[in-house]
């Protein structure tokens, strides 16, 4: 490690072999508070300010992906793919923030994966992090340090008799949270001489 002041807020403190993930996007679930008097509805491009562990700045709600809303009746009201969010509703929705961030599955470790939205100083969102894209290619995450130390010594152990080949393009599949082989590109189509 650096200097002492290479060390700033946010910066989360792991061991090498089981690194906090690092995101630029992620899913939540937020319980939507109280928004402002003038902005009486969340949309997609809605920018705030997230609060999580000792971090703070600017990030913007992406999409909205299912919104869950109570009638006067007690009836629950589910809506995919809304336009926006009220307040008093429970939502799922993607956000990206300006800078990368370290965060955790609340599943995982809940001190990390718990958050409050702020817009002009008021809390007008709190929620917990249910899925995050990691931010550099490769296994990262303290659920996969297992995963990529076997991964490494099996390759080791087979370098002698293998040539190892470039490694194929990976895709993050967000929905299953593993990274998979990209899909071939295909090719273009030849134009015809005329």
């Amino acid at each position: 490690m650096g200097d002492e002041d290479q060390v700033v807020r946010g910066n989360v403190l792991c061991h090498r072999e089981s690194m906090m993930p690092v995101t630029e996007i992620f899913e939540a679930e937020i319980d939507v508070l109280d928004l402002l008097d003038y902005k009486p509805i969340l949309s997609k491009g809605y920018g705030c300010i997230m609060h999580i562990h000792t971090y703070n700045d600017e990030v913007v709600v992406k999409e909205i992906l299912k919104t869950q809303e109570k009638t006067d009746k007690g009836e629950d009201i589910i809506k995919i793919k809304p336009l926006f969010a009220k307040s008093q509703t429970k939502m799922w929705c993607r956000i990206t923030p300006k800078n990368p961030l370290a965060l955790e599955k609340f599943e995982t470790i809940q001190q990390m994966g718990r958050f409050t939205l702020r817009d002009e100083g008021k809390t007008i969102c709190v929620g917990k992090v249910l899925k995050y894209k990691p931010y550099n290619k490769g296994i990262v995450g303290a659920n996969n340090a297992a995963k990529a130390k076997a991964a490494v010594s099996g390759v080791t152990n087979q370098m002698a008799s293998v040539t190892v080949n470039q490694a194929p393009d990976m895709v993050y599949d967000m929905d299953s949270g593993e990274l998979k082989p990209a899909q071939p590109k295909l090719e273009g189509i030849a134009e015809e001489a005329e």
